[in-house]
């Protein structure tokens, strides 16, 4: 998150972040790195209420004039989220001109906190519900992104731990309990999604840069521009991929994705029962950790991914049924 505008947050973001740490709350030593790194004394801090991360996120003035966007992790306190951390820091690092996403200014790293800093974006969220023009504008540059993506400039994973869940959660008794209460549907044909989701792991594989987290929170719009943020996650895949997430999240506005998907570059080409397996798998990894025990303090997390996944799950459940004729 690199805006500090709040208003158009949905009500779950803000208590994510609310607790955050301000900048005079951070450790005296954590500051002066933050320092050290800027190459000038920060003269005012202006916490982000946006995104779910519990940890440091500010625009900082800096005594030289710059503005400079900066988040940090207490590893000790978060250890999974700093690991999150150090994986972007990463993927941003090799990021090349090109790419729709903020120029990365450097990080340190003690073992104890992990901290990032960028360019500051004077830009806001896409208003939620969605609006038709900023989804347009979203997809105009996701086809951008994925042409300077592909191949991927930078030297990526190619696991994807956030497709799948379906098998797992079918054996795992206590998640299966909870999923009709969720989706009836998915629950009556668990079956069929663990053989899509198997076929979607497969097709998903590819050599494109994917963001893999492609929603409202990992956007910025300004004036001229569309930039996505937080790539802790990247991986090598397929290029749309972040477009099946994208409209999954459209979904949850009421807006139908069939049509915007029917009209993307992106989608060209691909099988609609290639797009179905990757839609499962991506609907299992919502779903199945959204049934989850929420870690206590990251419970807005499960509940956007609870949210998502119902979208996605719907969603393929309308294509299923279109393409079986009922």
């Amino acid at each position: 998150m690199h805006s500090c505008d709040g208003g158009t947050q949905r009500q779950a973001e803000k208590a994510a972040s609310k607790r955050r740490p301000r900048w005079q709350q951070l450790p005296a030593q954590v500051r002066a790195q933050i320092e050290h790194l800027l190459a000038s004394p920060v003269a005012i801090a202006r916490n982000c209420e946006g995104g779910f991360s519990p940890g440091f996120a500010s625009r900082l003035a800096l005594s030289d004039g710059r503005q400079v966007f900066v988040k940090a992790m207490d590893a000790d306190a978060w250890p999974a989220q700093a690991l999150m951390h150090r994986a972007e820091a990463n993927v941003a690092a090799a990021l090349p001109v090109g790419i729709p996403a903020p120029q990365f200014l450097g990080s340190f790293d003690d073992g104890h906190w992990v901290a990032l800093a960028f360019e500051c974006i004077d830009g806001a969220e896409p208003a939620q519900p969605w609006s038709r023009t900023d989804l347009d504008r979203v997809l105009s540059a996701l086809g951008q992104l994925a042409q300077a993506g592909t191949p991927a400039p930078v030297d990526l994973p190619c696991d994807h731990d956030r497709l799948g869940g379906w098998a797992i959660l079918a054996n795992d008794t206590a998640l299966r309990a909870r999923l009709p209460a969720q989706s009836a549907w998915a629950a009556r044909h668990l079956p069929l999604l663990i053989t899509l989701e198997e076929e979607g792991l497969a097709a998903a594989q590819g050599s494109s840069l994917v963001h893999f987290d492609m929603y409202h929170h990992n956007i910025l719009l300004t004036a001229d521009r569309v930039v996505f943020v937080d790539w802790p996650h990247a991986r090598l895949g397929a290029p749309y991929i972040d477009l099946l997430i994208l409209l999954s999240s459209a979904a949850t506005s009421g807006i139908d994705p069939e049509p915007l998907l029917a009209g993307q570059p992106l989608a060209d080409g691909i099988e609609s029962p290639t797009i179905d397996a990757v839609l499962a798998a991506h609907a299992g990894f919502c779903l199945a950790r959204a049934l989850l025990p929420a870690p206590p303090g990251l419970e807005p997390i499960i509940e956007a991914k609870l949210v998502l996944g119902r979208a996605a799950i719907e969603w393929l459940a309308r294509r299923i049924a279109i393409r079986s004729g009922r």
